[in-house]
């Protein structure tokens, strides 16, 4: 046999474990995306990075968060998100303009209604994140919110939204029976070429019984 031909039916072959194998893992992940399971479940805990009064300004790079990619939890928990206003500031640039911007609360999408910091037992309430406030307006912060006892500035980097899932998820599950089919027909060819080198060296040997 041709030794192109021997490593092709060998590539088939392999792929007979890469489809089963492939279509349990996207099927799993695409699952597990859509339902918010697992990896990809909403987001309950957080490291503070700094923690402010109402009314008080912070500096979002004093405390080592990157400005496009900040999340402002308040605390008690049972804090109404929608009360919560923050004021975005940039920096003072050398013309002497600051942009300032005033958003309204929402609890961000991929978190808990409620999160514990884990390093204060603490629980907090999520009531802003990037997506509220655009990025190069988030050198200063501050917010006022009824009943809010604190806000406490963290990291938003991993919380996934909900057109992240929804989309990462449908896409993944429909790879799951491209994967299964692919290696349903490698199996498929596998056994039909086995048949085949069979019956040519049952035939070859026949004269000879």
């Amino acid at each position: 046999m041709n030794p192109l031909v021997q490593r092709f039916r060998a590539v088939v072959a392999m792929w007979i474990f890469v489809g089963s194998g492939g279509f349990l893992l996207t099927g799993f992940l695409g699952l597990a995306l859509l339902t918010q399971t697992g990896p990809f479940a909403a987001a309950s805990t957080f490291s503070a990075a700094a923690e402010f009064a109402p009314g008080a300004e912070i500096k979002v790079r004093d405390t080592g968060v990157r400005p496009g990619n900040i999340l402002i939890l308040a605390t008690p928990a049972d804090v109404d998100p929608a009360t919560v206003r923050c004021t975005a500031k940039s920096r003072v640039y050398s013309t002497g303009e600051q942009r300032s911007r005033e958003v309204a609360g929402a609890r961000p999408e991929g978190t808990a209604a409620v999160m514990r910091d884990s390093g204060d037992p603490r629980l907090f309430t999520p009531v802003l994140a990037t997506e509220g406030i655009t990025w190069m307006d988030t050198d200063f912060v501050s917010c006022t919110g009824d009943g809010v006892e604190a806000f406490t500035l963290a990291s938003a980097k991993g919380l996934q939204s909900d057109r992240f899932r929804l989309g990462a998820g449908l896409l993944l599950m429909l790879l799951a029976p491209v994967f299964a089919g692919l290696g349903g027909l490698a199996l498929y060819l596998t056994r039909k070429w086995n048949r085949e080198a069979a019956l040519r060296g049952a035939s070859t040997s026949w004269p000879y019984r």
